[in-house]
């Protein structure tokens, strides 16, 4: 390997931070306020249930990526590993990925125009500016982005610091009873779909896993971060969440520069929302938007779309799919959408999406057992089937949860998403065919480097 491709390469630090900050701009900043709306201080509780699952969600992704870490694992693990209808649910991911993007949009926005008043009634034309500019920033790869993101990362975490350690003596702690809540006609599935929305932005760490080849040891780092990264944030969750609920004044919150404004001077406040919130959206937006071309990436690479479609710049992005994965976000500010709206789309196609890599592991082991004995990183095999099944079986009931609480809106746009792609892939499918092709066995043959990987390890 050249000097020059080695810089290139992202490091355990490099993996841990870009994770990070992909679960916290949406997450603390955006999804946080929403479900303290929506189920009070039920979601101290709903943050503790969310980080078991999503830590055990984690451990399917965290086995594979120690065993056979790639590029696009989610595509190829449940395509290869299982059936091409698993990779194109992986595919509608990638396709619906830029609701989650323009939520970033929306609330980089609205935290704006805290900072200048003066740009209020403006708040599309912002996002949309954001979209774009990071796009071009896209279009540079994931290297581009990363020594800056690591910045970046240590800015923001100072915001939340302060946010934290300034807000705890203003507590009230008698906001932080649930006895009210409880009363107040909670039902367990808007609990669970509450936790569905928490889990959806903990598993920002997952788009790590989809830039093995970026990565300069990705059987050792990519398996770390999906532990650590969420690990960590869960605690920032918490702590986050207590000073919102005992600082909040009302009922209900807008977001947290509102709930800071309280008890933060007006330097700090401004240092809050442009190292916390700000910062929080720089550092997921472009790792997001770098998942999603992934995930569409790697499908296109399998000839699930034309051939125009995978074809890369000197990057290694492939500006047809950056640009729908744009205009599909810009086209989705542009209606209006809110936060809510765009991330209850997002969360229920990204936990759905989590039933197919919760079965990885089982798959896995039987038709690469010599690889699974030299896994980077050693895990009690047991037990990591024990989380998958755990992570499945809840996957599945907060998917249904969350499929219930949907709007009329959300739900047509998700059936209509499901219906349009899989039409395609049959129409695909049958084009092939009728060149001479078999793209249903194509998709199923086994993987080349996972194959070499085996001869390997057989050795």
């Amino acid at each position: 390997m050249s000097k020059a491709e080695k810089v290139k390469k992202i490091g355990l630090f490099g993996c841990i931070a870009n994770g990070i900050g992909a679960i916290i701009g949406a997450g603390i900043f955006g999804t946080l306020p929403e479900g303290i709306n929506a189920i009070g201080p039920m979601v101290l509780p709903a943050l503790i249930v969310a980080a078991i699952y999503i830590i055990a969600n984690m451990f399917p992704n965290v086995y594979a990526s120690s065993v056979i870490p790639t590029s696009g694992s989610f595509f190829l693990y449940s395509t290869k590993l299982m059936h091409p209808f698993f990779g194109l649910w992986m595919t509608l991911q990638g396709i619906l990925q830029p609701a989650l993007i323009g939520t970033f949009a929306v609330m980089f926005a609205e935290y704006f125009v805290v900072l200048f008043p003066a740009a209020a009634g403006n708040e599309i034309l912002i996002g949309v500016a954001l979209l774009v500019i990071f796009g071009a920033v896209a279009y540079f790869g994931n290297h581009a982005f990363a020594s800056l993101n690591n910045v970046i990362v240590v800015v923001m975490m100072l915001a939340i610091g302060v946010y934290v350690f300034v807000g705890v003596p203003n507590i009230d702690f008698s906001k932080l009873s649930l006895g009210e809540t409880l009363g107040g006609g909670l039902t367990l599935t808007s609990f669970s779909a509450t936790v569905g929305l928490l889990t959806s932005t903990l598993s920002g760490a997952g788009s790590v896993s989809q830039i093995a080849d970026d990565t300069k040891n990705p059987s050792r780092d990519i398996p770390l971060t999906l532990i650590l990264a969420p690990t960590f944030v869960c605690i920032i969750y918490m702590l986050m969440a207590i000073v919102t609920i005992g600082c909040m004044d009302g009922g209900t919150v807008a977001n947290l520069a509102d709930v800071g404004g309280q008890f933060l001077g007006g330097g700090l406040l401004t240092f809050f929302i442009v190292g916390g919130p700000i910062c929080g959206i720089m550092t997921s937006i472009v790792p997001v938007i770098m998942l999603s071309c992934a995930l569409i990436q790697v499908s296109a690479d399998n000839d699930v779309f034309p051939a125009f479609v995978a074809k890369r710049n000197k990057y290694g992005v492939s500006p047809v799919i950056l640009v729908f994965v744009i205009g599909f976000s810009v086209f989705l500010v542009a209606l209006g959408n809110g936060f809510g709206q765009l991330m209850t789309i997002f969360s229920f196609v990204n936990t759905a999406c989590s039933v197919p890599t919760c079965m990885v592991p089982f798959f896995l082991r039987k038709r690469y057992p010599n690889a699974c004995r030299h896994a980077g990183l050693k895990l009690n095999v047991p037990l990591v089937y024990v989380l998958s099944i755990f992570a499945l079986v809840v996957s599945v009931y907060l998917a249904i949860a969350m499929f219930i609480e949907m709007d009329l809106m959300s739900w047509v746009v998700v059936v209509a998403a499901i219906v349009i792609t899989a039409v395609y892939f049959f129409i695909r499918v049958a084009y092939i065919k009728s060149k001479g092709g078999n793209l249903l066995a194509d998709l199923s043959a086994p993987y080349p480097q996972w194959e070499e990987r085996e001869r390997e390890c057989s050795d």
